[in-house]
């Protein structure tokens, strides 16, 4: 018996109307994560070149992390609240650097144990932040940004189901032909071939952001509103965590340590925890690597003598949590090493192209069929390369300038969509704004270079200035090119054959 499947034109003409409609609806907003996630990939490498100067190591000896320790409580004043808890950046290769972290305060600790300058990466910051709560309040933006996850999984399923064809068709790539062509078959071929990473990080943005509110509906349903005990389901409570008054020195952190090399052989701590510091009842909880997994780490705790006290299970617990504690890893590719980093920026890359894509064929559609929105096309392409001049723009004001980055970048954001919306045409803001990217991108690395010197060629340092070079020549490349035989046109002038307020953003 032979089984196929055939959508009719009225399934195929429904997916596609519902497919527009959310693209449209979640356009800009979606576009903005993408561009920030996909930069977002390099955010340990981010930190380390908005600080290229700092000192980095491999190993420490586990007296280091006492010493540091004791500093960061001596450095408390004499009336102020002591800390529930001392918190350590253990070095690895990702992040070669010791960081403690005492309440609001974070230092960069040096090889023998003494604090030093304070840890500020506003501008990686900003980055992170934006793509996972675009700036917003932390209980409104990740549920907001898990939303647009969840769109964007129903835009993936949607086009595919609206293209019968799409296996067929998935070799198929004309540089030629009408700007809706080329467009349409770009945006075909990336969401063939990179669906699976598409589908992929949407449910993966959608299940971290959404937690919370999953959390909330499984109280109400299973707990009588208890959300305490579903947060118990994923998250143990730190054991002992009670602790009395009397002082006592800082524990030596030697025998947990030791305890953790018997207990999880070959397992690297990049997260050790003093609760309760300098108080009866102080304990370590130590977070790490778990080889050959996609979890996150796996939490152990010790006594003050070394004694193990348990640990989370995130590694061999229920299969919920172990989906949890995976979810943040496989989203953001930190695994299996920089080459994989590198993958996920170039397929970044593509899932950007899909979206703006998308918009370009609704918009040259409507220009086709007599019923053009040019001041929306103008404010599109001045959204579609002002959002990664504006993050650029934003770093190098923080560089130079120590400029707050959110509003460099939001501000920038409202004041170029409402001059595109009564000025210029399309191919004009489109050359001049992957142009000035091309400057600022530059400016970026020179500005870099000429504050840390050499530093800025080492490490992560090296590795955030080869990105932003790469944005430079990417978009010198994308104007040099554009479309093989472009010119600045005027209001009203034709591009190549092409009306000038066609959107070329793609």
């Amino acid at each position: 018996m032979k089984l196929s499947f055939r959508p009719s034109p009225a399934f195929v003409r429904d997916m596609t109307g519902g497919h527009s409609a959310l693209g449209l609806f979640l356009s800009t907003l979606l576009y903005i994560v993408c561009v920030s996630g996909t930069l977002a990939v390099f955010y340990p490498e981010f930190e380390r070149w908005e600080q290229a100067s700092a000192g980095e190591m491999l190993t420490v000896e586990a007296d280091v992390y006492r010493r540091a320790a004791r500093e960061a409580l001596a450095g408390i004043p004499a009336d102020g609240e002591q800390p529930g808890v001392i918190r350590f950046t253990a070095p690895t290769a990702e992040m070669p650097r010791m960081l403690v972290e005492v309440g609001e305060r974070e230092h960069f600790v040096g090889g023998n144990g003494t604090l030093r300058e304070q840890v500020t990466h506003e501008w990686t910051d900003f980055l992170v932040y934006l793509h996972f709560a675009l700036n917003l309040p932390v209980g409104l933006g990740v549920p907001v940004v898990g939303l647009i996850g969840v769109l964007m999984a129903a835009l993936i399923i949607s086009g595919l189901l609206a293209h019968p064809n799409i296996v067929r068709e998935a070799f198929s790539l004309r540089g030629r032909g009408s700007a809706r062509r080329r467009q349409v078959d770009l945006h075909n071929r990336l969401g063939v071939w990179a669906a699976p990473f598409h589908l992929m990080i949407a449910l993966t943005g959608a299940f971290i952001g959404l937690a919370t509110v999953f959390a909330f509906a499984i109280a109400q349903v299973f707990y009588s509103g208890d959300v305490e005990r579903v947060h118990h389901l994923l998250f143990r409570d730190v054991p002992e965590a009670k602790a009395e008054a009397s002082a006592v020195p800082v524990p030596d952190f030697a025998p947990a340590l030791a305890s953790l090399a018997r207990i999880a052989p070959g397992r690297e701590p990049f997260r050790i925890s003093l609760h309760n510091p300098g108080r009866v009842g102080q304990l370590f909880e130590i977070t790490t690597r778990v080889p050959g997994r996609l979890v996150w780490g796996e939490r152990f705790y010790f006594n003050a003598d070394g004694a193990s006290l348990g640990r989370d299970g995130w590694s061999d617990g229920s299969a919920g949590k172990q989906v949890y504690a995976s979810s943040f890893r496989l989203h953001f590719g930190h695994y299996g090493g920089f080459a994989v980093k590198v993958a996920y920026f170039l397929l970044g890359l593509g899932m950007c192209a899909l979206v703006v894509s998308g918009i370009n064929i609704w918009l040259l559609r409507k220009r086709q069929r007599g019923f053009p929105r040019e001041r929306l096309e103008r404010i599109w392409v001045a959204q579609v390369w002002g959002v990664p001049l504006l993050i650029a723009a934003a770093a190098l004001g923080q560089l130079v300038l120590g400029l707050p980055p959110l509003p460099v970048f939001w501000g920038g954001i409202l004041g170029l969509s409402l001059v595109a919306a009564f000025r210029g045409s399309c191919a004009g803001w489109s050359w001049y704004l992957r142009l000035a990217v091309v400057l600022v991108a530059m400016g970026v690395v020179g500005a870099h270079l000429g504050r840390f010197g050499a530093g800025a060629i080492h490490g992560g340092a090296l590795v955030g200035n080869l990105v932003w070079l790469l944005c430079a020549l990417g978009f010198g490349l994308s104007c040099w090119f554009r479309d093989g035989r472009q010119r600045v046109a005027r209001p009203g002038e034709a591009v190549s054959g092409e009306p000038a307020a066609t959107p070329d953003s793609g």
